[in-house]
């Protein structure tokens, strides 16, 4: 942690900056390691405050030590701008407006300029303990995954199933879902993002499944696609042009590509196969304290991918009225190249 403190500092005085006020809660966990739902940071070139309330005060002593602990009973905001010294204080633009109001309140004299992604610029490189953590998370999911894989049969349900996926990540270790679990059936799966639904499945359905495990504090994304029974002609075209664009992405990555040539490499196969309109999102994002994080790798995507960096690869194919196909892992980017950190949770053709 003390690394990730004097980074930002480092950031702070590149910027001629002698403060930071830091309330967004994955920021606050990331420098503090505090996971408590309500703090603030208050950090200068000699000070490190956190900024509590009593629910969380033994929690916090317990996960960050070493930083000046203060326990407010009041807003939030007042408390943390009680903490600010008489200088000019960097605050976060994801601060919500009601926040920045009462900081403004409780500290008229004070000058607060408004900084975007200080922190997020720390977190886009993880260190190896971050690595693990997500490993971890995705050996839950990975678990809870290939343990259900045989269930899907006609007659399960979308809930059902998304139900005991979530059951056994927390059995396997999980603290919960990193996000709301994802099966869709059948015409659902043609939405990337499907609700939940008590459809039924049925022979011949595709069915998609996007899942992720939360283990301490850090996350996982994967999905597979597989089919109810055996695959039409047209679900193996399909498959066989999403599982090409992913072969075609992770060849092409490598320690300092373009983010937007990696998208590029997948949108081109899946374009040559006759899919080009069908494939209708980004093809991948960071993932660790948020499950969508820095980097973005997209067709708009100005960033490359650099060492420390972990994100999905996810091409996807969806059809209205027909249904979809999308096979999504996680890379950690090293020194040498790409490391696949999902490999462990099967895919339709293994």
């Amino acid at each position: 942690m003390n690394d990730r403190l004097e980074g930002l500092r480092a950031s702070l005085e590149a910027r001629g900056l002698a403060c930071i006020l830091v309330n967004k809660i994955e920021n606050v966990r990331y420098l503090s390691g505090f996971s408590g739902s309500s703090a603030a940071l208050v950090v200068t070139v000699d000070r490190a405050v956190l900024v509590t309330d009593g629910r969380y005060s033994e929690q916090a002593e317990r996960e960050a030590p070493g930083w000046e602990l203060q326990v407010h009973t009041g807003p939030l905001a007042a408390a943390a701008a009680g903490a600010v010294p008489g200088v000019a204080c960097a605050f976060e633009v994801s601060c919500s407006y009601d926040f920045f109001r009462r900081l403004k309140e409780a500290a008229p004299d004070a000058t607060f300029e408004p900084v975007e992604g200080m922190v997020e610029d720390l977190r886009v490189r993880k260190d190896a303990g971050e690595v693990g953590l997500i490993a971890a998370s995705l050996e839950c999911a990975a678990w809870a995954f290939s343990s259900t894989r045989d269930e899907l049969a006609p007659g399960a349900t979308e809930r059902e199933l998304a139900a005991v996926i979530d059951y056994r990540m927390m059995l396997a270790g999980a603290d919960g879902p990193a996000f709301d679990t994802v099966v869709a059936s059948g015409p659902n799966s043609s939405l990337p993002h499907s609700p939940l639904t008590d459809r039924a499945l049925s022979d011949g359905d595709l069915v998609v499944i996007d899942f992720g495990a939360l283990r301490s504090g850090y996350r996982s994304d994967s999905t597979r696609t597989m089919v109810v029974g055996e695959p039409g002609g047209r679900e193996a075209g399909m498959y066989a042009a999403v599982r090409g664009a992913l072969d075609a992405a992770l060849e092409k990555l490598e320690p300092g590509v373009k983010a937007s040539d990696v998208d590029a490499a997948a949108r081109s196969h899946i374009e040559r196969a006759g899919f080009g309109a069908q494939f209708t999102h980004s093809l991948g994002h960071g993932v660790g304290i948020e499950t969508h994080e820095r980097p973005t790798v997209s067709w708009v995507s100005t960033e490359t991918v650099e060492p420390g960096m972990v994100f999905t690869v996810e091409p996807g194919i969806y059809v209205p009225g027909f249904g979809g196909v999308r096979i999504e892992e996680m890379v950690h980017m090293t020194e040498t190249g790409p490391e696949v950190l999902s490999r462990g949770i099967p895919v339709a053709d293994q």
